[in-house]
Parts: structure tokens; sequence; C-alpha cells
């Protein structure tokens, strides 16, 4: 949800304005420029916002290909008018050039000053990806095969504060049925490739310790979440599986000026999953669903410089491994990445940037429009 708030920013960069229904237009230099250092900032434009704004923006994985998309979200309450986040209900929709496209409605709910936090959302998404097998599955060799998903999508998501403490507790429930083809490059005119429907049912426990200073683009502070998934037959699955999954995230200053942040993430997976819920290694550089297994590893590092009043650069590198099992891991599928990118302070009071990274890994390069962190959670 917070990349859709960020894309709504992007815009106001680009474009210098934006549509607002039920709010008087006001001058733009007091809107657009901060009155400490007369730069421009979007700050006072989206504490005191409220209404309904339109969202284009564009979309840079590489593994579906360049695209745009589109969507309008109503701001249920201002920055201003309550303690944390305000509250959010959207449409979107969007494609790309491979043919991949889709649309959905969420709901973002941030209640009683913050202690519960809830997700909700609905979307039918029609991709198109390449599929590269795994060492579960059995490796397809450089060339990956053509995958279509053709699937509906609901997730819920609740969250509770523990006692006013860095703490939350929650569940979310996921549910996909989709019909799959894949396109199997066999010579004969009568072989149009595999065909199959599917329903992924699943509920997901999850722990989390938040001491992060900024949701948007946290400079200091720790992100821990634990989380434990569980399907069967009985909720309306394929099969009986099981995931743990744990994710680190640190911010650690360096001075005035540097920033140094690290990432860690493991993803493990018992009974038979099926291959479009197994983890991915989601590193910067590396398409969707490349380097995928029943276990996931990863490890990411990050270092911000202030180098000129609002700018920033940045450089990272990461490495990942899928893997079958523990006993396994030399056979997984590895990537190594290596990238730079460039930030601007574009709502100084709320602490977020914006801007664009360019990431290497083994056979692939990639770019991305950042808004805020680019490990979003």
């Amino acid at each position: 949800m917070r990349r859709l708030v960020f894309s709504v920013i992007s815009v106001i960069l680009l474009n210098g304005s934006l549509s607002v229904s039920g709010q008087a237009k006001e001058k733009p230099h007091s809107v657009f420029r901060d009155s400490l250092d007369n730069a421009l900032d979007l700050s006072d434009w989206l504490v005191n916002k409220k209404g309904v704004l339109l969202v284009p923006t564009l979309i840079t994985e590489p593994a579906v290909g360049y695209g745009a998309a589109a969507g309008a979200v109503f701001f249920h309450s201002s920055y201003s008018e309550k303690k944390g986040p305000p509250s959010m209900t959207g449409v979107m929709g969007g494609g790309t050039m491979n043919g991949t496209w889709g649309a959905g409605v969420f709901h973002a709910g941030y209640w009683k000053e913050d202690r519960i936090r809830y997700v909700g959302a609905l979307a039918r998404v029609y991709l198109n990806l390449g599929f590269y097998g795994s060492a579960s599955t059995g490796w397809l060799g450089g060339e990956p095969i053509n995958m279509n998903m053709d699937a509906w999508l609901l997730l819920q998501q609740l969250k509770f504060r523990v006692a006013g403490s860095d703490f939350f507790i929650g569940g979310r429930y996921l549910l996909l049925k989709s019909d799959n083809k894949f396109e199997i490059p066999i010579d004969n005119p009568d072989f149009e490739g595999i065909e199959f429907s599917s329903t992924l049912s699943e509920v997901t426990l999850k722990l989390e310790f938040d001491s992060r200073n900024n949701v948007f683009t946290p400079t200091k502070g720790f992100l821990v979440g634990l989380s434990g998934t569980y399907s069967d037959t009985w909720m309306g699955g394929e099969d009986l599986y099981g995931r743990l999954g744990l994710v680190m995230i640190g911010y650690l200053p360096a001075g005035d000026r540097l920033t140094v942040g690290v990432r860690q993430e493991t993803n493990a997976t018992l009974g038979n999953v099926p291959f479009y819920a197994r983890p991915i290694v989601s590193l910067r550089g590396a398409p969707l669903m490349k380097y995928q297994d029943i276990n996931t590893i990863l490890m990411e590092a990050e270092v911000d410089y202030n180098v000129f009043k609002r700018w920033f650069i940045s450089g990272f590198t990461g490495i990942g491994n899928a893997f079958p099992s523990m006993g396994e891991f030399e056979e997984g599928k590895s990537v190594t990445t290596l990238g730079t990118g460039f930030r601007y302070l574009m709502a100084r009071k709320l602490g977020m940037q914006a801007g664009m990274d360019f990431a290497f890994s083994n056979e692939d390069f990639a770019f991305y429009i950042v808004m805020g962190t680019a490990w979003l959670r």
C-alpha cells in the first residue's frame, strides 16, 4: 500500500500539480516550498491533504517489462488530524509491454492512534512471466519458459500494537485462485502447452518489532519480523504446507551525513508447496521469480550519503540463494547484486525521499523508481 502513496508524490515532483476533489486550490509557492530553506518540498501539501488523489506512475520491474499504472486514493483524514498515518481507500490498474495487466481495490487503516493496523485488498491480475525452474523442480537452463497466470487475489491483514510498545502481533489471510499455462517449447503444432487451475488459501501469524524512526525513509532503528504460514485442503487450498519467515532490517547512523543499512531475510517451507507460493530471492537487479525454491536466504547492505543539502547518493550490494534444503545449499541458485542510486528529500517534515536505483546482478540489469526506502515493509 505504501508504494501507491509514494507514487502520488512522484507525480507531483514530475508534474507540479495533482487533481484533488473537495478542497480549494492554494498558491503553488505556499504549498510546494519549504519555509525553512525555500526548496521544493511536499510536506505541507501532504500533512494537510484530505480528499481524492489521482495517481499515475511507472512500472519498471524487469520480469514483466516497462509499463504504466493509474489509480485514485481517498485519504480519510489528514496527517495533522490524527496521530499516525491517515487511513486510505483506493482503486488502481495498469499494464506493461509484455501483456501483463492488473486492477484492484484496497483499504489501509490506521486506527486508535496507530494501535491497530489493517490492510485489505481485492485484485485481478494477468501475469506473463518467465519460469526458470529450481533445484527442486529441475533447472530449465539459461532460457526460461513462458508462464501465464490469470488470477484473483484476496488479502486481509490485521496487526495490534502491544501495550504501547514497538511490538506488533497479528495475522494475515491470503486467497489466490488462478488459471495457469506453461508454454513448453515442443516441436509439435498440436501441443499448446500445459494448462491447469489452482487455489492458494493460507493463514499467516506475525510478530514484529518496529523501532524505525520513519516508515518512509528510515535513518535509524530496527524492524524484526517473524511469521508462520499454514495452508491445508480443508481451507480450500491444494495441499498441506507450511512456511516460516524471518526478516531483520537495521538502520545505523554513522555521523551527520552517512547512514548504513543492513537487511537479512530467510524463508523455509515444508510440505507440498505450489511453485507460485515458494519464496523468492528479492533483490534489486534480480528479476522476479528467477531465483526461487523451497528455501531462500539473502543479505543486503546499503550506504546512503548526504552530498548536498537535500540530495543523497547510495551504493548497495546483496547476495542470495534459493535452495531445496539445508543439505543441498550448494545445489541451489545464487545471485550477487551491485548497484547505485540517488535520492531527493521531497518531504522534509515526513522524512520522505524519492529517486532512482540502478542495479546489476549475475546476468541482468534493472533500474527502479524508488519512493521512500527500497526495503518497504
